[in-house]
């Protein structure tokens, strides 16, 4: 998933758990041109990452780990960990908006029953949950008003 800083989700890809992320990622990268992308150390291959500098002109930003030969800044470091507990959030927030996509809170039934038949019915599951916790965002920061209570908040 690709989001702003702000949280909003603006590009994601759904694939098998089995998928290489980098793979998954590049569709979604090409939804943008000439970015700034600050990702998690799965990305962290230099050759990946060239390669998509140049087929998209985006850059891509994740921590480096303590062996590699160049390391960022100290302001630089601080600075990818608070984004990514930006994105992290995101996650967490769609994750936790509705009803999860695989379990089941009926009495009776094994928590893990998966409520989606088709991987149709799947991708239109998250889609509603991604456009919810879109439409809560706008809610919340463009009009004050917390989708939980339907009272206003101060902006």
């Amino acid at each position: 998933m690709l989001s702003t800083w702000n949280g909003i989700p603006i590009a994601y890809d759904i694939v098998p758990a089995n998928t290489d992320e980098t793979i998954a990622a590049e569709s979604v990268l090409e939804t943008v041109q000439s970015r700034n992308i600050y990702a998690d150390k799965g990305f962290i291959s230099a050759d990946w990452q060239a390669t998509i500098t140049r087929r998209t002109g985006n850059r891509i930003w994740t921590l480096t780990r303590n062996n590699q030969h160049l390391q960022h800044s100290n302001d630089l470091k601080p600075f990818i960990s608070r984004v990514r507990q930006r994105v992290e959030g995101v996650f967490h927030e769609i994750q936790n908006t509705g009803r999860n996509p695989d379990s089941a809170a009926i009495a009776g039934t094994p928590a893990s029953r998966l409520l989606n038949k088709t991987v149709d019915g799947f991708c239109v599951h998250i889609a509603a949950k991604v456009a919810s916790h879109t439409l809560r965002l706008l809610l919340r920061r463009r009009f004050g008003i917390d989708v939980l209570t339907f009272q206003s908040q101060p902006i």
